[in-house]
């Protein structure tokens, strides 16, 4: 049964009453009328009624419930559920001020306002705006990240915004990485050494995080929670490990090292206190490691001292910030350069991917591998040689009754010999055809075959034109007397047998 009651004998009446789950509510009837409160926990109770028999929807009317609370306050909820969760608060940071611009520029105030149509207008109005194509996608996963959220915690029935698809970013990115040349990173490597303290970091750690990067692929915020624990160099391989609260996929990531590595790290190391970050790097690494890269190419251009080879380098792009087609390189580009190598090697794609950490070989090698003219060069060389004798083709093909030779015939004959059989039997007649100045031979000849006809006939046979048997009754032939049937340019006249 609901009770109505008063606090301390002051204020408005408050209704205590159980659900249709048996767990107790109170609930303020913001009246100070006592039979105007009974009113209002008679009905409370008999909507528990409704409910405990199914009449009303219980998760319906939860629903109702949620879509009249503002959208501000799921949003401040679903933020402090990423926290809960273990999300980097640099990362809940940037989902939520995604959200709030989206929601503000929909003038989405509701959860019935977060429909897809709003949110994708918002998302273009940014790309008109001047945002690039990458940027509409991490907006737009920010707020399927929300809805997915609000579907999963019981406040919304369906997702609205499942439809919405990613945009294909190939070709649009307008901030591009490169990887650096080996030469590159070495005068790199060079000049962080020597170099002064930048952002708080002097010189030779900035030299070991330029290493580690380029050695395991991990990201800045990776190395920059890295301690002396984190390090096993005398394991077998050598290892570096990233705890799953700073990995980017949320899985604590055991990264293989070379020998080399282990090896220049270990003094290093041992100066270090434990359980403190042994590379404290600044949010902006790419200020940092451009104040390098300017410091090496000085040093490059200054090594030649003709002033027309000066001039040549400076036009040259060796570790320029930015080359002709507008890729940079920064600190990340250090992760593409590891995963480059990594698929120059030869390796696997699915060893690239499980060293690169990513959840498709496809982000492993479409967008991270980059490959230059003289790998695709090396590639090619590798490949088999395709030419082929043309002597055992010419055999191959005479063996299946394929070669088209010209056979070596007298001028007088065809050019090509017959490929129908039933042709053959003219083309046998024509071998006997006789010009008219050789009136002196005897007119009555043997039906016997001339073996120049056997020679032409053979040769016919030899180029796959007609099989044996055909060869038996070219044999068995005689040739009667012939008779004049044409002429030819140089007046002479020929003669075929008429049989």
């Amino acid at each position: 049964m609901a009770s109505v009651f008063k606090r301390h004998g002051k204020g408005p009446y408050l209704i205590a009453y159980f659900d249709q789950d048996g767990r107790r509510h109170e609930k303020s009837a913001r009246t100070t009328d006592k039979a105007t409160a009974g009113r209002i926990a008679a009905k409370l109770e008999a909507d528990v009624a409704l409910r405990r028999e199914g009449i009303i929807d219980a998760k319906a009317d939860r629903l109702a419930k949620e879509r009249r609370r503002p959208l501000a306050e799921h949003i401040g909820e679903f933020v402090d559920c990423l926290t809960a969760k273990g999300t980097s608060s640099k990362q809940v940071k940037l989902i939520r001020t995604r959200v709030k611009n989206v929601c503000e520029k929909a003038k989405i105030e509701g959860i019935d306002d977060l429909t897809s149509h709003r949110v994708q207008t918002a998302i273009g109005e940014l790309g008109e705006s001047g945002a690039s194509a990458q940027t509409g996608n991490h907006v737009l996963r920010a707020v399927k990240q929300l809805a997915r959220w609000l579907v999963r915690d019981g406040r919304i029935a369906s997702d609205p915004l499942a439809h919405l698809k990613i945009a294909n970013v190939d070709g649009k990115q307008r901030y591009l990485r490169r990887a650096y040349l080996d030469e590159e990173l070495d005068r790199l490597l060079q000049a962080a050494e020597k170099g002064p303290t930048r952002l708080a970091l002097s010189g030779a750690d900035r030299a070991i995080a330029y290493r580690i990067a380029v050695g395991t692929g991990f990201r800045a915020a990776e190395i920059k929670s890295l301690c002396p624990e984190s390090f096993s160099l005398d394991a077998n391989p050598p290892t570096i490990t990233v705890e799953a609260g700073y990995s980017k996929r949320r899985h604590r990531d055991t990264q293989p090292i070379r020998k080399d590595l282990a090896e220049t790290l270990r003094p290093w190391l041992a100066k270090k206190a434990s359980g403190t970050a042994v590379l404290p790097l600044p949010d902006k690494t790419a200020r940092m490691i451009h104040a390098d890269l300017r410091m090496a190419r000085s040093a490059w251009i200054r090594e030649v001292a003709d002033p027309k080879a000066r001039r040549k380098r400076r036009a040259d792009e060796f570790l320029a910030i930015a080359d002709h087609s507008g890729a940079v390189c920064d600190f990340h580009s250090l992760r593409h350069t590891y995963i480059s190598r990594l698929v120059a090697t030869g390796a696997s794609v699915k060893v690239c991917q499980d060293l690169a950490r990513h959840s498709t070989p496809t982000l492993t090698i479409g967008r991270y591998a980059h490959t230059r003219l003289h790998d695709l060069t090396r590639a090619l060389d590798n490949l088999p040689a395709t030419a082929v004798s043309h002597e055992n083709e010419a055999m191959e093909m005479r063996a299946t009754g394929t070669y088209n030779e010209r056979p070596n015939m007298d001028a007088t004959m065809p050019t090509k010999p017959p490929q129908n059989p039933q042709h053959l039997g003219r083309f046998s007649r024509r071998l006997g055809a006789k010009r008219c100045d050789e009136k002196e031979r005897s007119q009555d000849r043997s039906r016997t075959v001339q073996p120049s006809a056997i020679a032409a006939v053979s040769n016919v046979v030899r180029h796959g034109a007609i099989g044996n048997a055909t060869v038996a009754q070219l044999a068995e032939q005689r040739f009667c007397k012939p008779q004049v049937v044409g002429s030819n340019p140089t007046g002479g006249c020929f003669r075929k047998c008429l049989c």
